[in-house]
């Protein structure tokens, strides 16, 4: 079971609500049989920065909720958006994951399979 991962810098979005989205992810997690396992996690490298992790069988359905019910929303998308990375593990775990969204819109990602 893959594991996805939304990290988030709130250092680069003064307007977002992490508290909401935190509330929403544990909503979406409670609601919803896609989801078999989340976890929000404290980190600081410099700055601190939040990772919502999420465990699932379907990563490709995982990222299509996760845009709508996130990137997407009135609430916070745009500033998550200036504010997230969203990688998905690969065939090898992390050695080979996926980039779906970057707050830098130079970068470069990858597309999941069935999304």
């Amino acid at each position: 079971m893959p594991d996805f991962c939304i990290q988030i810098h709130p250092h680069r979005s003064s307007e977002l609500d992490l508290d909401g989205v935190r509330s929403r992810c544990e909503g979406l997690a409670s609601n919803s049989q896609l989801i078999l396992r989340f976890a929000f996690v404290d980190g600081t490298d410099g700055h601190y920065y939040a990772n919502l992790i999420f465990e699932t069988n379907d990563p490709g359905e995982l990222w299509i909720l996760l845009q709508q019910r996130l990137y997407r929303s009135s609430e916070f998308g745009g500033a998550l958006a200036k504010s997230s990375m969203a990688m998905c593990e690969g065939e090898r775990g992390w050695d080979d994951y996926l980039l779906l969204h970057h707050y830098d819109p130079a970068v470069q990602l990858d597309r999941l399979p069935g999304a």
